[in-house]
């Protein structure tokens, strides 16, 4: 966190704010108290306790008794020395904090949150990054032990989520107007901001690649059989969609569902080489299950017809013994896109319904041996 030096630095510590000391027209050093805010501002001393240490007092403060109040400790070159307080009369000048799902397999090992970690550093190299975890089923409270770090301490204002958003996370950064940022998903709760790709778009991309090449019998190798994960069921609706949009008729038997795990690859593919008709195109929903199924065809030493689309979360060649079509996520678009959103919703402020941004995404086309394309 950059911090202003002009009249001390604010600690970490959660207790109300401290007065500051400036000077009189007689040059004289006096403390800024909350009532001399208070009358600056044309407002009572409980609203500004309110505000600057974020407290429910009872007291229903409008947004424009807020900028009010901030302009007045602004203008005054008032710095108190707790933390919240600061970050919230100074959000531009708080942390971006990742804020990532217990749910999320790997946790920070996991390559996409590995990824986004890489772009909001790569894009935000002068600040403060901090990554903290959050239970995605808890009713949190401002005031909750477990309430991640960077909301509990105060030292963030600007959040980036990956995993299922939790609703009370969301209404807590929206109480404090500060950013709140989906990756991956689309949400609805009140002053978040989705940012996801064209799943439809990627969707009919594997697709129309199949109708090219005249594959007719399609199989699709998904996530686990009734998963809540709202990226699954985005994917699911788009995938219904575009087969109907490119005339694929997918039989239920030809979708196999599992852990999009390497494993889970190698058993789909024995699992459909059972179906009549064999199916003589796969879409992959993880690059792990789509370098299982070639893995596993390239094991019988056998010559095979079936085409192999994954769905990847980077450009580059994936980890196959043959290359591998893929439909590309854009992820660190995402992830700059995010930080991006962060910031200028700091500046021109949040608005209160839920948005959504849609990123683009494409096709790397590739040839390999054993007919997977």
């Amino acid at each position: 966190m950059n911090l202003p030096t002009e009249g001390g630095s604010p600690t970490s510590g959660g207790g109300a704010a401290d007065p500051r000391i400036t000077r009189n027209s007689a040059g004289l050093t006096k403390p800024i108290t909350m009532a001399h805010i208070a009358k600056v501002a044309g407002v009572s001393q409980g609203a500004i306790s309110s505000l600057l240490n974020d407290r429910d007092y009872g007291i229903r403060v409008s947004e424009k008794t807020r900028e009010r109040v901030f302009k007045a400790c602004r203008d005054m070159n008032y710095i108190p020395n707790d933390l919240r307080a600061f970050v919230r009369m100074y959000p531009e000048l708080g942390d971006t904090s990742l804020l990532v799902s217990t749910k999320v397999p790997g946790g920070l090992a996991n390559p996409f949150v590995a990824r986004v970690a890489g772009a909001v550093i790569a894009t935000t190299p002068n600040s403060n990054i901090t990554i903290s975890f959050y239970d995605e089923a808890r009713e949190y409270t401002v005031d909750d032990e477990s309430l991640p770090p960077p909301l509990k301490n105060g030292t963030s204002s600007k959040y980036i989520c990956i995993g299922t958003a939790n609703a009370s996370l969301c209404k807590i950064a929206q109480r404090r107007e500060y950013p709140m940022i989906i990756l991956g998903h689309e949400t609805s709760f009140p002053g978040t901001t989705s940012i996801v790709p064209d799943y439809l778009a990627a969707a009919r991309l594997a697709f129309g690649h199949f109708v090219k090449c005249d594959y007719k019998h399609v199989a699709i190798v998904g996530g686990p059989f009734g998963n809540p994960e709202p990226r699954l069921a985005e994917l699911n609706s788009a995938i219904g969609r575009a087969s109907l949009e490119l005339g694929l008729n997918i039989a239920a038997q030809n979708i196999f569902q599992g852990d999009l795990s390497f494993e889970s690859g190698v058993a789909a593919l024995d699992s459909l080489l059972a179906r009549t008709p064999v199916p003589t195109a796969v879409f992959a929903l993880s690059e792990a299950a789509a370098c299982g199924i070639i893995a596993s065809i390239h094991a019988r030493g056998a010559a095979s017809s079936l085409s192999v689309v994954a769905l990847a979360d980077h450009a580059g060649e994936i980890p196959a013994c043959i290359p591998v079509t893929t439909v590309v996520l854009p992820v660190e678009e995402m992830a700059t896109t995010a930080t991006q959103e962060v910031d200028r919703q700091i500046r021109a402020g949040i608005r209160s319904e839920a948005q959504k941004i849609i990123l683009g995404v494409k096709l790397c086309e590739r040839r390999g041996a054993n007919g997977a394309k």
